[in-house]
């Protein structure tokens, strides 16, 4: 007879040697079943790589198929480029989609890999252009460009006024830092003070779009204080036929719309540039007069372009009647600015492109590993 401890052990250790039978066949299966689908997903590349490589290959195509050719751009989106001019995968919104095309191609960019991030340059968007002067399709627009859109380069001053939340990830960088000190020969003056605001038609409606957005009302009650009172000589571009020859005579000079060259050289003519501006969130004349060594009267109500003016670059007014002291204390020391140190030491093309690529660094690795700058595709 079978001692009853023995007979116990035995099934013990039988037990124990089924358990462990069960369990390697189950790794077993396990092991087949990943061999299979190693086979079948990743073929002779272990770990998908060649996956991977595939996915890069299709968004590269798609990026010359879409992005590196211009007649396939569209407003309002904005495209970029590397150190060594290679296009991006990269857009941004400048602006309300004008339709359902923009809207699309929006969505299309996201499908096929591509990072949209958003950029404050177009009046107060994100926010509704609540003005006369504007096209009012954008009243419509559903879309949220705040919530849809973590990543934007905003330039206002508050922009919790915009709509931005914590959930935004903002940088206060604008199209025009990009702009480099001017090495062309400096001229002579010709003029004391430079306004630019085009004409909106031959009969000079009030509420044209750039009579609004360059706030000619306001430069107009300006105007008897910097020419009569001061007595200085003015450039008027783009006002022909608005009868500002007839009231001033050869206190100013009038023009029509001029070449960006040209302007560009009736620039370094001016002295200061005038700047009554209120709805304007992208100004180029600033920084374009800026490294030119032309400082600035801005008005300090406009949306965006304040930062540009320091004690050593310019003067803020608000309306006509705070016009004067900021005048006199801009005259005063107009000979002692020097904008063109100011610019380089906080702007230009190299401290700002590579701004732009640490800001959107964290939102695409990948594609800018390897990446030093960032700039807009002209």
């Amino acid at each position: 007879m079978y001692n009853i401890d023995n007979m116990q052990y035995f099934n013990v250790v039988t037990k124990i040697k089924k358990t462990l039978t069960n369990y390697i066949r189950f790794l077993l299966i396990i092991i087949f079943v990943m061999i299979v689908f190693v086979i079948y997903h990743g073929g002779n590349n272990r770990y998908g790589i060649e996956s991977m490589e595939n996915g890069k290959d299709k968004l590269k195509e798609y990026v010359s198929k879409k992005l590196e050719k211009k007649e396939e751009h569209i407003f309002p989106f904005r495209y970029f480029k590397d150190e060594n001019s290679t296009i991006l995968p990269i857009v941004a919104v400048t602006g309300f989609f004008r339709g359902d095309d923009a809207k699309k191609l929006y969505q299309e960019y996201l499908d096929n890999g591509i990072f949209v991030f958003g950029i404050t340059a177009y009046k107060s968007f994100p926010k509704k252009i609540l003005h006369e002067s504007e096209d009012a399709f954008h009243l419509k627009d559903d879309f949220d460009y705040v919530k849809n859109i973590p990543y934007w380069l905003c330039c206002f001053r508050s922009p919790e006024n915009y709509g931005f939340t914590d959930e935004n990830i903002i940088e206060d960088i604008s199209e025009s830092d990009l702009y480099d000190i001017d090495t062309e020969p400096e001229k002579k003056k010709k003029y004391d003070f430079i306004y630019i605001c085009n004409k909106d038609g031959d009969n000079c409606p009030k509420d044209g779009w750039n009579s609004i957005n360059r706030n000619f009302k306001l430069a107009k009650e300006c105007f008897p204080i910097l020419l009569n009172d001061y007595k200085l000589k003015g450039l008027i571009v783009g006002r022909v036929g608005c009868g500002l020859e007839e009231e001033y005579g050869d206190k100013i000079e009038v023009t029509d719309f001029l070449d960006w060259y040209v302007l560009q050289d009736k620039m370094r003519e001016s002295t200061f540039l005038f700047l009554p501006n209120v709805q304007d969130a992208s100004p180029r004349v600033i920084a374009e007069c800026l490294v030119k060594g032309v400082p600035v009267l801005m008005n300090k109500k406009i949306l965006c372009g304040s930062k540009y003016v320091t004690n050593e670059t310019g003067e803020f007014f608000t309306d006509k009647n705070n016009l004067r002291p900021a005048l006199d204390s801009l005259l005063n020391r107009i000979n002692t600015i020097d904008t063109k140190k100011w610019w380089m030491n906080n702007y230009g093309v190299k401290n700002t492109s590579v701004k732009i690529r640490n800001f959107l660094y964290p939102a695409c690795p990948d594609v800018l590993e390897n990446v030093k700058e960032v700039t807009f595709l002209l």
